[in-house]
């Protein structure tokens, strides 16, 4: 069964990487062929036939499942206006000081499932208490669902349609919202779930970490402080302080072992009925109740199906290869939900899973605790290409970090929130409020000893593979280092690590430089890179939630180029959506030098960008063209513009200047200007781009940096009017993705979106 769930996840894995839902001639071909194969080797070769016959159904299985969910999507009509609409909040509201976060259900006038934000617009109101279960009326607004795509960024666009959802939006201020009727005459998983949080809420606020407590008994980390969230990350532990498959597995093999060491006293009833038996009953059915309460997510879904199988051969005395219950597992988890290979939580459990069925075979003659602290270390060294795959980061002291850690969540904080919420629910308030505090306190001498891993320098190790090859090799590599001593093959484990260092790159050649406009959304971000030196040209955006533009698609980037140090930052002007980024580059990069407009708004040594500064890197010339230090210039116009160039090509970087800096730069620097590439001055708007600055400049291609649907309604019509009056080229962030250029004697172009297409993410026509 292993190699069949092997094939049918090939398969299905296969589907996901398409660009388009349609099957192309070439696949019908192969497939084809493959069916022939099937019919002509099934007698004499029935297991290549198998495998071929469960690739094909992973195959389909894949695409038909992908077709139910995009067929489902929400006509134009109903998106980016107003609309009303009735629906059920489904799953727990997520709720801060700033607004609450929701999946909603839509019933009427269209069905679908929506992920909406109630914002607090006013500072004297607030969102009204959301509850799952309640049935709504609700005015909003929604947009296709939209992700920032950049190289080795976070795909939310494939997370939303991961997790299934039509649309994304917030809900509007008016009188028309309104609750239908509440959750009191029906009964939900969530339901009960959220009972919980409120009733455990009064408790748990007492305790510093009653945010992981709280998720460790209902798997709702939305209370789990950013402070300690940023610690578990720091520390590779994150997977421990929420309900996650380890966590299900804990708890059902601790009621399976304890439950079959109390029926062998009594040798009566393991007479009637094997102590493994009755224990992998009560196994399965604390494994089923605690991923219940963790509300069936599908993560706790995946380990409970994998729990099921191993407590079920147990009841059915089957006994299989442990390597055919596993492919049994692999089976049914696919079966139930082929979206799962979109999962990062998937490969990981799966992997992880396989790494402890090959450690717990290897140095059965040595003692528990010498096997325990292989296993915990093989599992940690054996994960870090995935991590690193995933992430593009790895924390090297996780091994210690998770060997302390794993023990202090398995034998003491976990089972005491869970007898502490029984406790609670049983009426014995002061004993729970007492269990509580013993967890917390745990937790806390737990945190203190993560923090002094964290607080070593060479913790972080950042790397990031963009290739699949390397993946491979990675794993290939470690796993050879790993194998058993009798083997012989330890020594080859170098020489296939080393092949990583020989992967062909495509360094950048003297007099050439690419310039990569990134997906920010309604922001600016470009990295200006030669062969030796790097600049990066504004950071992007940074909200009042924390989230920031620096870090969820900078630093990736940068990190995925490999590269630790910036030679220059050019920050054009103090606008949010160009400055709000810097603080995280400034915590992870080494800066040789900052430029910008504003120097007084950067808490670091900057030097004020002005005509005349000039810098020549690896053949390339940078010039800054604005501002002049004899014009009082403000705001957007006194944005730093910067032209790059070669003897061949040139592109000018703009900020967000507006007509009136465009006409001084089009009376003094006419013949400067001349560019191939023009950056699109503030993104597009109506207030930039005016006909005489573009007649000096005569780009033949423009990009434009701007947002998804934003509300300023970037580019303007107008001006893409006129962009196309002069023959300009237009390639835009919202459509292209991340869009490079490489300047040598010729041009060439990659747009991420087109390059990186997949059949689930938006696609657009440039316009």
């Amino acid at each position: 069964m292993f190699i069949y769930a092997l094939n049918f996840l090939f398969g299905i894995l296969l589907f996901s990487l398409k660009n388009t839902l349609l099957i192309t001639v070439l696949e019908w071909l192969v497939f084809s062929a493959i069916i022939l194969t099937i019919f002509i080797s099934f007698k004499r070769y029935k297991v290549i036939a198998l495998s071929l016959v469960f690739f094909l159904l992973g195959f389909a299985w894949m695409g038909f499942i992908s077709a139910q969910i995009l067929n489902t999507q929400i006509k134009e009509s109903y998106l980016d206006k107003p609309i009303l609409v009735t629906g059920k909040i489904v799953e727990l509201p997520k709720k801060t000081s700033r607004n609450t976060k929701f999946i909603f259900k839509a019933h009427a006038p269209f069905k679908g499932k929506l992920k909406l934000t109630w914002y607090n617009y006013y500072s004297d109101t607030s969102t009204p208490n959301l509850h799952t279960g309640d049935s709504w009326q609700l005015l909003i607004k929604i947009k296709h669902n939209n992700g920032y795509q950049n190289l080795s960024g976070f795909d939310y666009e494939k997370w939303l349609f991961y997790k299934r959802i039509n649309a994304t939006g917030y809900v509007r201020t008016s009188p028309s919202n309104q609750r239908i009727d509440n959750a009191n005459q029906t009964l939900s998983i969530d339901q009960i779930r959220q009972t919980i949080r409120y009733s455990l809420s009064t408790v748990l606020e007492q305790q510093e970490f009653g945010g992981v407590i709280n998720a460790l008994i209902i798997g709702d980390r939305s209370l789990i402080s950013t402070k300690h969230w940023a610690l578990f990350q720091a520390t590779n532990t994150t997977h421990l302080s929420v309900i996650s498959g380890l966590h299900i597995g804990l708890i059902s093999g601790l009621v399976f072992l304890l439950v079959q060491f109390l029926w062998r006293y009594s040798l009566r009833l393991s007479l009637i009925i094997p102590a493994p038996i009755v224990a992998a009953f009560f196994g399965l059915g604390s494994a089923f109740l605690y991923t219940l309460i963790a509300g069936f997510s599908i993560p706790t879904g995946r380990a409970f199906i994998m729990a099921s199988v191993l407590f079920l051969s147990i009841i059915f005395k089957r006994h299989h290869n442990i390597w055919q219950l596993y492919g049994i597992a692999l089976f049914l988890v696919l079966l139930n939900n082929p979206l799962s290979v979109l999962s990062v939580g998937f490969w990981l459990s799966f992997y992880v899973v396989a790494v402890i069925i090959y450690g717990s075979k290897q140095h059965q003659e040595k003692s528990w605790l010498y096997r325990l602290i292989y296993l915990q270390l093989l599992i940690n060294f054996a994960t870090l290409p995935l991590t690193i795959w995933f992430f593009s980061t790895s924390s090297i002291a996780s091994p210690i970090a998770n060997l302390l850690a794993i023990p202090v969540f398995s034998f003491a904080v976990i089972p005491l929130s869970l007898i502490g919420a029984l406790l609670h629910f049983t009426g014995l308030d002061l004993v729970a409020e007492m269990v509580f505090s013993i967890a917390n306190q745990a937790l806390v001498y737990l945190a203190i000893i993560l923090e002094q891993l964290q607080q070593f320098e060479f913790n972080q190790w950042h790397y990031s593979q963009t290739s699949l090859v390397d993946l491979t090799f990675f794993i290939l590599a470690i796993f050879i280092a790993l194998s058993p001593k009798g083997l012989k093959l330890r020594w080859l484990s170098a020489p296939i690590l080393g092949l990583l260092f020989l992967t062909p790159n495509h360094p950048i050649k003297h007099n050439s430089m690419l310039v990569t406009t990134l997906d920010v959304g309604q922001g600016l971000a470009h990295v200006v890179q030669t062969s030796n030196h790097i600049l990066l040209f504004d950071t992007g955006a940074k909200y009042a939630s924390g989230f920031n533009l620096g870090d969820s698609v900078i630093t990736p980037y940068l990190r995925a180029k490999h590269i630790q140090r910036l030679d220059k930052v050019i920050i054009s002007h103090s606008d949010n959506d160009h400055i709000g980024g810097l603080n995280n580059i400034l915590q992870n990069f080494d800066i040789t030098e900052i430029l910008s407009s504003t120097p007084e708004k950067i808490q670091a040594k900057v030097t004020k960008c002005q005509t005349g500064q000039s810098w020549i890197w690896d053949g390339v010339l940078f010039e800054i063209l604005s501002p002049h230090k004899k014009y009082k210039l403000t705001g957007n116009n006194a944005s730093c513009v910067l032209k790059v160039s070669n003897k061949k090509h040139s592109i000018l970087l703009t900020g967000d200047i507006e007509k009136e800096t465009e006409r001084y730069l089009a009376q003094n620097f006419k013949e400067k200007l001349k560019s191939t590439v023009l950056i699109s001055p503030h993104h597009g708007s109506k207030t930039s781009s005016s006909q005489v600055f573009l007649k000096a400049v005569s780009p033949t291609l423009v990009v434009i940096s701007s947002g998804f649907k934003n509300r300023f309604h970037h580019p303007n019509k107008t001006i893409m009017q006129r962009y196309k009056t002069n023959n300009i080229k237009v390639l835009q962030t919202q459509c292209s993705g991340q869009i490079g250029i490489l300047f040598n004697h010729t041009i060439n172009i990659t747009e991420y979106r087109k390059d990186s297409a997949r059949y689930y993410l938006r696609q657009c026509n440039q316009k």
